[in-house]
């Protein structure tokens, strides 16, 4: 790669609280809005980056298609002159028959399949659901296609939490089995810069904090 290369900054976000509360379950494909506080957080996501981005706005914003996502690059976008795009390929792992299931629940209702995640997360197929490869295979080459496509820009996408950690894993040349690693809360911002030698970490998990204003 040239050192000329233009440094592309990506915007990565996990979107807000959906309206069955914060206790953490298998979401998915699980088609769910976003709660007051959901909206709430990405509010106050949204008055961070207009500071953060000196009060510019991102080239582009995307998400995927589930209500969750496209509604928190909705409330991103706000009052700026950008429409964001939804994404089917972007969309967090199906997690079949867990969808919707308390992630306590698991051990009792999936023992099998928990056995599997947590003997190799990176391996293990969620039973008429998707693996954690398939993921891969579907999310990767569709983000590095957006970032070739706003090269030496800044885009933001408004993901999910394991979606995140697939590209942050990549980004950071992390083994699979790491990802789980990556804490990822809701309304959060990561900073990734893709410059000429690598791409580095600028922020991670970062969640702005309230204010009791809004």
């Amino acid at each position: 790669m040239s050192l000329e290369t233009p440094v592309t900054t990506l915007l990565l976000i996990r979107h807000g609280e959906t309206v069955d509360g914060p206790a953490p379950r298998c979401h998915g494909w699980t088609d769910l809005p976003l709660s007051d506080t959901g909206r709430a957080q990405i509010a106050r996501l949204r008055a961070y980056l207009r500071t953060y981005l000196r009060d510019g706005q991102p080239a582009a914003i995307y998400s995927s298609d589930l209500q969750r996502s496209r509604q928190t690059a909705d409330i991103l976008t706000a009052g700026q002159n950008l429409r964001p795009t939804a994404v089917h390929a972007l969309r967090e792992i199906n997690f079949g028959d867990l969808e919707g299931c308390l992630v306590d629940e698991l051990p009792e209702r999936f023992p099998a399949t928990v056995a599997a995640w947590r003997t190799n997360p990176a391996t293990c197929r969620f039973p008429n659901g998707e693996s954690f490869q398939e993921v891969k295979q579907r999310v990767l080459p569709t983000v590095e296609r957006l970032l070739s496509a706003h090269a030496g820009a800044t885009i933001a996408m408004a993901l999910h939490s394991g979606v995140n950690r697939i590209i942050l894993g990549w980004a950071l040349g992390l083994p699979d089995e790491h990802l789980v690693r990556l804490e990822q809360d809701h309304g959060c911002l990561n900073v990734i810069t893709f410059g000429p030698l690598y791409p580095r970490l600028r922020l991670h998990n970062f969640v702005p904090a309230s204010t009791g204003t809004h």
